[in-house]
């Protein structure tokens, strides 16, 4: 009997690896992402309990430092390689891969480099001696990893996205294993977390190698069509997006790492970044939006192209919108479990940043790269990054606190994403958020906030003198169950997200 339940489960495993549609696509990508912010959040929580505030400060500014300057060495390819890979065979994808990786090491090893050389102008102006000495460890960090970029791009446009995610859990327990380990049995500093690191990255590229030529084996790489000025034309625009992206989500860190130090540092960066859900799911989503974009020759498809989109956004809304709201009303209980009491004071900068992510999980990309508006995508960061260090400049002489900082930096978020879609409703006349779907997603909040109000009144007195997890688990559960009990009266189905996913496995046709 075990062993036919054993079968059957593999069986039906089987089914949901083998299903090509995009939301099962979605869910690897999301389920990968998710493994990799979770392990992210352990990795965090455990060096948050064994470092000095310091020192997990500093490590924090090198994570920082590395996230903001990836952007601008990864020079725009990974989107580029997802725009263009589907178009050719297996042949010519191979000799794009070749291209691309030889261009992945090359820009890896400057921007290494780069970290090496730059390490003392770094250390000087963010206002800490010991980064230096960290940069200069985690140097080899990007040779190593950036030629692993191209791995989502192949794997997503193969249909086989459950390659990425069991690499990106592979290699998130190996990165936590090489980090925390030495940090608690050996030496609990901050230059012994990344040794971990570059051992756990070198570890990562020897198999992401592996990984990225899987599919071409056996194939001989062949030029095609494409010419490389087409692919650059195509990159420089998101290579200039990416910096000015870069700039604009850098400012605040910068700002709040120069004047107030490495320990409001430590806080704030535990505190001030986007949900991990939120990230991992509009991910997703923006990654199966740009093939579908990407193939469309005929308006009949770029209006199922648009449909898509649309059901995209109730989806998203659907699945993150409660979870948002559930946060932001027990965000300090969320904080304290993950990082200790010690970064009780994180909570703030975390229902700060939750408010943005009402607005700014809804990817615009997929419909200005197929109509090629970059330039309109770059400008508009550009000008964002621009607004946002002069507000944050005021703000800091008139106001000098990270709160105020924090603040900012929404604003110009939520603002930023607001003139996105202003631009592709009245110059490119494509509505997304039509008034059905502002409906739906007023509808969600207003249910989310009632059945989340009941549970204050009435459950968290019961348990608000109980340890984190528990008062978590109890109120997470109470509120879910009440959400869904209720949610016909609100017309709302909340199981519609996870319900291809369970068809995918009893192989029922949705």
């Amino acid at each position: 009997m075990c062993g036919y339940w054993i079968i059957f489960k593999s069986h039906k495993m089987i089914g949901l690896l083998k299903d090509k549609r995009n939301i099962v696509q979605a869910f690897w990508l999301a389920f990968g992402k998710l493994s990799s912010f979770a392990l992210a959040f352990i990795s965090a929580a455990i060096l948050s309990r064994f470092l000095s505030k310091e020192d997990y400060g500093t490590y924090k500014q090198v994570m920082y430092i590395y996230a903001s300057f990836s952007l601008i060495f990864a020079a725009g390819l990974p989107e580029t390689l997802t725009y263009f890979l589907p178009k050719l065979t297996k042949s010519e994808g191979k000799h794009l891969v070749n291209q691309f990786e030889i261009a992945f090491v090359l820009l890896g090893l400057v921007f290494s480099l780069s970290l090496y050389f730059g390490a003392p102008l770094i250390a000087s102006v963010l206002k800490n001696p010991a980064l230096e000495e960290a940069l200069k460890i985690y140097t080899p960090v990007p040779l190593l990893l950036l030629p692993t970029f191209a791995m989502e791009s192949i794997y997503m446009c193969e249909q086989k996205s459950y390659y990425q995610a069991m690499y990106t859990v592979l290699s998130r327990i190996t990165i936590l294993c090489c980090i925390t380990l030495p940090v608690i049995f050996y030496k609990a500093n901050c230059m012994v977390a990344l040794q971990g690191l570059v051992i756990s990255s070198f570890c990562m590229m020897i198999v992401a190698f592996f990984l990225i030529y899987k599919p071409y084996r056996g194939y001989l790489p062949q030029k095609s069509t494409l010419h490389m000025r087409d692919v650059v034309y195509y990159a420089i625009p998101l290579m200039s997006a990416d910096l000015s992206l870069m700039l604009f989500n850098s400012a605040d860190q910068f700002f709040i790492s120069r004047y107030f130090g490495e320990v409001v540092f430590a806080e704030f960066s535990n505190g001030f970044i986007q949900f991990p859900l939120a990230t991992m799911v509009s991910g997703a989503v923006l990654t199966v939006l740009i093939p579908l974009f990407s193939k469309v020759n005929t308006p009949k498809g770029f209006e199922a192209a648009i449909q898509s989109w649309q059901n995209a956004i109730k989806k998203t809304c659907l699945l993150l919108y409660p979870l948002l709201t559930f946060c932001l009303v027990f965000a300090t209980e969320v904080v304290i479990f993950i990082y200790g009491k010690d970064y009780a004071n994180s909570a703030i900068y975390f229902r700060i940043i939750l408010l943005s992510n009402f607005i700014n999980i809804y990817p615009f990309l997929p419909i200005l790269l197929v109509l090629k508006k970059l330039k309109v995508y770059s400008s508009f960061y550009f000008l964002s990054a621009i607004s946002i260090w002069v507000t944050e400049a005021i703000a800091i002489n008139l106001y000098p606190s990270p709160v105020t900082i924090a603040w900012v930096s929404i604003t110009n978020t939520i603002l930023l994403v607001i003139a996105f879609y202003i631009y592709i409703k009245y110059k490119l006349h494509i509505t997304v958020f039509t008034g059905n779907i502002l409906l739906f997603l007023s509808k969600v909040v207003i249910h989310s906030a009632i059945v989340l109000t009941i549970i204050c009144w009435t459950v968290y007195p019961l348990v608000k003198s109980y340890p984190p997890i528990i008062i978590l688990i109890i109120a997470f559960s109470a509120f879910y169950l009440l959400l869904i009990v209720s949610s016909k009266v609100f017309k709302l189905d909340y199981l519609a997200v996870v319900t291809p996913l369970f068809h995918s496995l009893t192989n029922k046709k949705s």
